[in-house]
């Protein structure tokens, strides 16, 4: 499961791929919630062997009928009872072998109770007659008022626990079963689902197509998938097994460029495990208002349709990492599963990092390297500015909630370290074994680490304890000396990082510190480290021209590190390690000297270089603020690279009232750019430049360019927020109105609680609205809501986000409502302190008044009164 959309405020999500700043040190904010509880596994009485799936969709009551055909074996004797998941849906009736059984159906859970005791080991098999309207697991699209050019669909998505408001199951990752869905839908729609398509059959007096698919390679309810609708189909050839696209009407080429590499994907992905793909095909489907990103269903992965990329968006995004994803969930979760909620990271960092591994594969190891700088960004931004928890937690209240950055990319990240520990070809074997091993099952992190140590013969309870089962990561603080007469490099390694129950106060790794010295000749000092500080010394022919500091960024951690400067630009402009020279770079801007500058301006001049270092030269320059830093980003609009030109125009908004930069904007969103993502990233950069021509062109551009999935729309709310000027209030409220496109939507959200605060705003009227948009239709506008009300300190939201956290149907919603009501409760309660110390200090005031004035009347006596 891929969480982001690629909506318009999806387009900020992507703003740290170049680099971000490091998280601050310190002991971070506990991830539960007050009153949450630990989850363990859920038992099972019976294995469910096959779930057949008798169903009629009826699109005008969006509702759905059918039957569910359970087949299982006992696992112990004596089982009386069989309980099973079943939300939002009406039992009609449960029968064994034609005769009816006794059932019970109460807070979601269903319990059949059978005429006598089952044996272990023999075979039963329950049918359940079921129709509902389901909030949740199955969503029906079709036009409305609002959006009358909407098609008729609908989807399922059983991810986490969802599929039972769809069908009565077993809905825990612990239980496989091969499953049949026998679908009957309108005759002019198409239905998709898992497996096989073994019929297709129409009744024309009803007016209905029923499509019969089965599964046979047995997988968790969550993965069973149901889409109905009218779709464009087109093959991919080259994967070695029958792949389908489906696309909207309309969008085939579109799908085709989201879609093209997963040929490639699949040959890589088949090697790199050693397990060919396993399933008899493998489809994609893109559908409208999707909840996420994509979903893994077996053989059946759901897209969002903001995915679809039409010619332009081509020039500078892909789809290829979604797609990646996707398909490696195929083999990591799919064949082989969590085995509870808790080790999801084998699902999601898995499939992050193949995401990842892809990208080594198809485009280069700088990519692959700066794949690894954003996924330490996107983790360091939660871990520093949100919550701290182990990858592997208990504690949560729906089991969403543990699907944040430290699942996904934290999780990608610890595989990124492991690879480098044990070496690509150990690392490749033991993938292999783990896979190989647990085909077709459910794994623990415990599974993974056996098949390493098998591998390798190594002891890895100490890196699974420290990256996987606690928290955090080392923040180091080095420097570096030489001594000529000696040939001395010393480099002193401090860890610094702030501890607590769950962060170790001393991570224990290897670490390698590598020396040039001309030419290509390096010399790499490999160390452990084991204390809280280590000074390393290497003997060196002559004092080196740079050092770079964990080539490869092998370990995850942050580094305050500032070698000399000569060795920084020297660093910048000859080291072949992306990591290293971003880190010079980013040395540079800090330091802001004028020869720092140049060499960072000649690097982002350079139009043979690796776009990712240029970018994050465009970065550092941002950072460094000086004219001269100015005008070598003016100059870089003129890159024939669009994400260059991307760093550009962002790293340009850090120049707050400088008419040069304001002007060099202003150009870039009035003319245009043949990127959309530059010219979003123009107009969010013209409005942090205040300039006083800034709100027209914004509000101008805002009405009159539309662009894919409205980015550039976003992009002037972007700015118009950052101007805090009150008459972008207008445009924000326009973009919230329910006929714009969800991203938009969200994205108005949050520029209206930025300029809730500017001089003149009616802040009052733009709480209120707020507070209505919590309890939105769509979940990101309610997510978006809730965090600008929470930034606001809205008191008046704490009854919206109180329901909203008890009650909404989405758990990411109900999370980022309780944490929002939770901010607003203490920022009030800071508030009342404050308050109460005001009081106190003023009466203090007061007796030190009066005693003053007794002093005064004693020292003045009694003949002056």
């Amino acid at each position: 499961m891929r969480l982001e959309s690629f909506g318009a405020s999806g387009f900020a999500c992507g703003r740290m791929e170049e680099g971000a700043a490091a998280a601050p040190h310190g002991v971070k904010r506990p991830f539960p919630l007050p009153g949450t509880p630990s989850r363990w596994s859920r038992d099972r009485k019976v294995d469910v062997q096959r779930i057949r799936l008798e169903v009629a969709l009826d699109f005008r009551r969006k509702s759905i009928a059918g039957t569910a055909t359970h087949s299982f074996t006992p696992i112990l004797d004596g089982v009386e009872a069989l309980e099973l998941d079943c939300v939002d849906l009406r039992v009609r009736r449960v029968t064994m072998r034609g005769r009816r059984l006794r059932f019970a159906h109460a807070e979601g859970v269903l319990s059949v109770r059978f005429p006598r005791p089952l044996r272990a080991g023999g075979k039963a098999e329950i049918a359940i007659e079921y129709s509902g309207t389901p909030r949740r697991g199955l969503y029906f699209c079709a036009p409305d008022e609002h959006h009358p050019g909407r098609l008729v669909e609908a989807w399922t998505q059983g991810q986490d626990q969802d599929a039972r408001h769809w069908f009565p199951c077993f809905d825990y990752p612990n239980q496989k079963a091969a499953t049949e869905v026998i679908a009957t839908v309108p005759a002019n729609m198409s239905a998709l689902s898992n497996g096989r398509l073994l019929r297709r059959t129409v009744d024309r007096k009803r007016g209905t197509a029923t499509f019969h698919w089965r599964q046979e390679i047995p997988h968790v309810t969550y993965l069973v998938t149901l889409v109905a609708g009218e779709f464009e189909r087109f093959p991919l050839r080259g994967g070695g097994v029958p792949m389908t696209v489906w696309a909207p009407p309309g969008r085939a080429a579109d799908a085709k460029r989201a879609c093209g590499g997963t040929a490639r994907m699949m040959r890589f992905f088949n090697r790199f495990t050693g397990i060919p793909y396993p399933y008899e095909k493998y489809d994609q489907v893109f559908v409208q208002d999707f909840i996420f990103g994509g979903m893994e269903n077996t053989t059946a992965t759901t897209l969002t349709d903001t995915a679809l990329l039409d010619r332009r968006s081509f020039l500078d995004a892909t789809m290829d990492g979604l797609v990646a994803h996707e398909l490696a969930h195929q083999w990591w979760g799919d064949l082989l599963t969590c085995r509870d909620w808790s080790h999801a990271w084998l699902n999601e960092g898995f499939a992050t990092y193949f995401d990842a591994l892809y990208k080594e594969h198809d485009l280069g190891r700088g990519e692959y390297l700066l794949q690894i700088l954003s996924l330490r960004d996107n983790y360091l931004s939660e871990d520093g500015g949100h919550y701290r928890r182990a990858i592997v937690c208990k504690t949560y209240r729906d089991p969403v909630e543990v699907f944040d950055r430290h699942l996904y990319e934290k999780g990608a990240l610890v595989l990124h370290m492991l690879r480098n520990l044990l070496g690509d070809d150990l690392f490749g074997r033991t993938i292999r074994l783990y896979a190989r091993r647990h085909r077709g099952g459910t794994v623990e992190t415990v599974d993974l680490r056996r098949a390493a140590e098998e591998t390798t013969g190594r002891d890895l309870g100490g890196f699974f304890d420290q990256w996987v089962f606690r928290a955090g990561h080392p923040d180091l603080k080095a420097s570096f000396a030489w001594d000529e007469k000696k040939k001395t490099a010393t480099v002193t390694v401090k860890q610094v990082q702030g501890t607590d129950d769950d962060t170790p106060s001393v991570f224990r790794m290897p670490l390698t510190i590598s020396f040039a010295l001309g030419g290509r000749r390096r010399h790499d000092l490999k160390v452990s480290l084991e204390e809280r500080e280590h000074a390393f010394q290497a003997v060196l022919p002559s004092r080196p021209k740079w050092v770079t500091f964990d080539p490869g960024f092998r370990i995850l951690k942050t580094l305050d590190f500032t070698p000399p400067r000569e060795m920084l630009v020297a660093q910048l402009a000859g080291d072949d390690d992306v990591p290293g020279r971003v880190h010079a770079a980013g040395c540079l801007g800090k330091e802001a000297s004028p020869e720092g500058v140049a060499a960072l301006g000649k690097c982002l001049a350079g139009e043979r270089g690796f776009w990712g270092v240029r970018a994050a030269a465009a970065a550092a320059l941002g950072k460094a603020n000086t004219a001269a830093a100015r005008d070598h980003l003016v100059r870089a609009l003129r890159s024939k690279h669009p994400k260059v030109r991307r760093a550009a125009v962002r790293a340009l908004g850090e120049w707050r009232g400088d008419a040069k930069a304001g002007d060099a904007l202003h150009s870039v969103v009035e003319k245009g750019d043949p990127s959309y993502l530059v010219e979003a990233e123009a107009a969010a950069a013209l409005g942090r430049t205040r300039s006083p021509r800034a709100l027209d062109l914004l509000s101008r551009v805002y009405d009159d360019r539309p662009s894919w999935n409205e980015v550039v729309r976003a992009g002037c709310l972007s700015g118009l927020a950052a101007l805090r000027d009150a008459k972008g209030v207008e445009k924000a409220r326009d973009a919230v109105k329910p006929s714009r496109q969800n991203g938009l939507r969200s994205a108005g959200v949050a520029a209206l609680g930025k300029l809730a605060d500017a001089k003149d705003a009616p802040r009052a009227d733009i709480a209120e609205e707020l507070v209505r948009l919590v309890d939105d239709w769509w979940l990101r506008v309610k997510i978006s809501a809730c965090v600008a009300v929470a930034e606001m300190g809205e008191e008046k939201a704490l009854g919206a986000l109180t329901r909203a956290a008890e009650h909404d149907l989405d758990g990411r919603v109900r999370r980022t409502a309780a944490e929002a009501a939770k901010r607003i409760r203490e920022g009030k309660d800071r508030g009342e302190e404050v308050r109460k110390l005001r009081e106190d200090l003023e009466a203090l005031r007061e007796e030190l008044r009066k005693v003053r004035d007794e002093v005064r009347k004693k020292a003045l006596g009694p003949s002056t009164r």
